[in-house]
């Protein structure tokens, strides 16, 4: 192949030529919409010639551009007779592999100064540990974090990630990891997302993680109907979308079955229900109400009696039942013939000898021990998200901006009408361990080693929070509507997710809304 005009040489390792853009080889790269992005006003402004060299390399014979497709696509379309192209020589004895790690290298350096494609980048990442490269050495030549390098190689293998990288869905990095993962749960996917725009992704994530058992038979539930041709879902349709079977009535006016509904018209809603109960250590049976839980805390001494009449809770066992649960909903039920049946109506199996219960006050009561269970383990979860909220939030050296006034008012008031919270030490909360955790040491040794008045505040708040924390039990939500007192620990948890909300930016998840005071528990949905 021929080559035009001038050569000169510019250092020891590469030298300048000035070539027909018509001869090179546009080699492989990373970016893969160089065509695409190729606009006119591009292709004019090169128009009168290529200022910045073409990077390539020689190999067999050709001049292979290893930087600088674009300018190589419009130096042609402009026919310009030669481009300035920089020669690097690459090693005779090179491997593909190393060949591969070499370019690719190249091309992300070049790269950072440029615009590149979200999904090309994690492409570019992919195939160097396809060559062998380690998550190690790759973040090193690519002055990236490992963390950052494992969220790239994770995306890589999810098609809907790379998809919403590339749309600007405005997921981080890690985010976007997270949601691969999910690549065999759709279902999950749009409740991350959904989560991502109102700020509480890392709470649903959390929650997801959590309930990876139960996920999975949920799951394994709704494959099954799918492979009936049956419409199925894990979290409750909205009013909107479906009516529930049970609200239905035929046009005949007698209770409507699933088995009055087409297949094509059916919607199962698939949920777990778990049931807790108690054995002692022979295995029998202890009832919930004759258990002492004032002993259920570990501020208590081994030695401690239950109350008199009572069974002390650490002798016993805890047995938790799941069951996978369906219930029915109809859609297009308008098309039928069905009609609602008003909610004092009862169908004749709503009673028994042995249970004057309806059927509807027997689902309540399934559906309110359900709730209890969903926001006590809500509860736990948003905790996990506080924790590390609050440790990355208290590692700062100031504090936020016209922010000083809110935050003095909080440790004051803390001190004040809830000093007694400061000495919380049980199964529910530590005070202590727990300034300890988000303030990453010992408090009274970091208020030693602290330089500023900012950031010795930023310590006291930290104890101030911890001490609010420690009162956050799993089920305060049941709480946040009784009646209380200026001071009160319903006033205190209220204020505390009311100031991290104003001053640390954090969004409060549906149970933290109830235990705040915005919510009722009534209105949290159980999925």
């Amino acid at each position: 192949m021929t080559h035009n005009t001038t050569t000169e040489t510019v250092t020891a390792t590469g030298e300048l030529r000035h070539l027909n853009p018509a001869d090179l080889v546009i080699d492989t790269n990373i970016r893969t919409e160089a065509e695409a992005t190729l606009t006119g006003e591009f292709v004019d402004s090169i128009r009168d010639g290529v200022r910045q060299p073409i990077l390539a390399v020689e190999l067999d014979g050709e001049v292979r551009v290893r930087d600088g497709q674009r300018r190589t696509l419009a130096a042609r379309k402009n026919a310009l007779a030669s481009v300035p192209v920089y020669v690097v020589p690459v090693a005779t004895d090179a491997d593909d592999k190393a060949l591969t790690v070499d370019r690719i290298l190249e091309q992300l350096a070049s790269f950072e100064r440029e615009e590149l494609r979200a999904s090309d980048r994690v492409a570019a990442i992919e195939q160097l540990a396809l060559a062998g490269m380690s998550a190690t050495k790759i973040a090193k030549a690519t002055r990236t974090k490992k963390k950052d390098v494992d969220a790239t190689l994770a995306v890589a293998k999810s098609a809907t990630a790379l998809d919403l990288l590339d749309q600007g869905a405005g997921l981080t990095l890690e985010q976007s990891a997270t949601l691969a993962a999910y690549d065999h749960d759709p279902e999950a996917q749009q409740w991350l997302l959904s989560a991502a725009r109102s700020g509480r992704f890392d709470f649903q994530a959390k929650q997801l993680a959590d309930n990876a058992d139960e996920r999975a038979e949920l799951l394994a539930q709704v494959a099954a109907y799918a492979a009936e041709g049956i419409a199925a879902v894990t979290r409750q349709p909205l009013y909107n979308e479906a009516h529930k079977l049970d609200r239905l009535l035929t046009a005949d006016g007698k209770a409507a079955t699933i088995e009055d509904v087409p297949v094509d018209h059916r919607v199962a809603y698939v949920w777990a229900d778990e049931t807790e109960s108690w054995t002692d250590a022979e295995g029998n049976a202890v009832a919930e109400d004759t258990i002492d839980w004032s002993l259920d805390d570990d501020v208590f001494d081994d030695d401690t009696e239950p109350s008199e009449g009572l069974v002390d809770p650490r002798a016993l066992t805890r047995n938790v039942t799941r069951e996978i649960e369906t219930t029915w909903y109809v859609l297009r039920n308008d098309h039928l013939g069905f009609t609602e049946r008003p909610y004092s109506y009862d169908t004749q199996s709503s009673a028994t000898a042995a249970d004057d219960l309806s059927d509807d006050e027997k689902e309540a009561r399934k559906q309110e021990r359900r709730r209890v269970r969903v926001l006590n383990a809500a509860s736990l979860t948003a905790r996990e998200v506080r924790i590390e909220k609050l440790t990355a939030w208290l590692a700062r050296k100031t504090l936020p901006k016209g922010s000083a006034p809110t935050v003095a008012k909080f440790i004051a008031t803390s001190m004040r009408a809830h000093h007694d919270m400061f000495g919380a030490n049980s199964s529910q909360g530590n005070a202590a361990e727990i300034a300890a955790t988000i303030l990453g040491g010992d408090p009274a040794e970091l208020i030693e080693q602290a330089t500023t008045a900012d950031r010795a505040q930023i310590i006291g708040l930290g104890i101030a929070l911890a001490s609010r924390e420690a009162h956050m039990w799993k089920d305060a939500w049941r709480n946040a509507g009784d009646s209380h007192y200026h001071g009160s620990y319903v006033d205190a948890r209220a204020d505390y997710l009311h100031f991290l909300v104003e001053v640390t930016g954090y969004t409060l998840s549906d149970v933290e809304q109830v235990i705040a005071g915005d919510k009722q528990a009534a209105d949290v949905p159980l999925d």
